[in-house]
């Protein structure tokens, strides 16, 4: 039996430093946009009710790559001052912009810029369609991004610390996570260093 339909918000994480990449990935372009541009075009095109962007080095330079999307009312731009904490300070200031309005929030990761709407929606329609309280994609039994969280975990992520998101949780809740297998890699790939960028370059978005 699946629980009520409840409506589920997004959290881009794009407040780090990008200490690998030298540079700002987030404003990096691959196919002459701006990764976090792509990023939250995605989240857009999906079905997520909101989405609230956490910023935080370089914010300004971020925002700006973002263009004309902040004036879409479903986007709220959320700047993370403790950004040099880690990265649990993102995800607890994510939460709180929206924990009072939603009871499901997706984690999505600001450098993945060939994820999919079809993608974040198919995560969404399995979340809501079982009783499980996290869910997040898969591929060769190997956990990717975005992940799920329904608000029986919200004080659990509220109390992070340090430079971890919330891997953790998911770690020591195995019996309450729903694991979504897909058969491709490429739309989970992410950014750590320039050289990933050449991966990603030419191919499109994968439904």
């Amino acid at each position: 039996m699946s629980r009520q339909q409840p409506p589920i918000a997004g959290i881009i994480l794009a407040a780090g430093m990008s200490t690998r990449f030298g540079g700002n990935k987030l404003v990096a372009e691959l196919d002459r946009v701006p990764i976090i541009r792509r990023v939250a075009e995605t989240a857009l095109a999906s079905g997520l009710q909101r989405i609230v962007a956490v910023l935080g080095h370089e914010h300004s330079a971020v925002r700006s790559a973002l263009g004309d999307l902040p004036g879409d009312e479903r986007l709220e731009m959320v700047i993370n001052e403790g950004y040099r904490q880690g990265q649990s300070s993102s995800v607890i200031a994510g939460l709180r912009a929206l924990e009072a309005d939603f009871s499901a929030a997706m984690y999505l990761m600001g450098d993945q810029p060939r994820l999919s709407a079809g993608i974040i929606d198919g995560l969404i329609d399995a979340f809501q369609n079982s009783e499980k309280n996290i869910c997040y994609p898969s591929f060769q039994n190997r956990r990717r991004n975005p992940v799920i969280f329904g608000e029986r975990f919200y004080a659990d992520i509220l109390a992070l610390t340090g430079d971890t998101g919330a891997r953790a949780i998911i770690d020591a809740n195995p019996e309450d996570a729903l694991a979504v297998a897909f058969e491709k890699e490429h739309p989970f790939l992410d950014v750590d260093e320039a050289g990933d960028l050449n991966l990603l370059h030419g191919a499109g978005k994968v439904c």
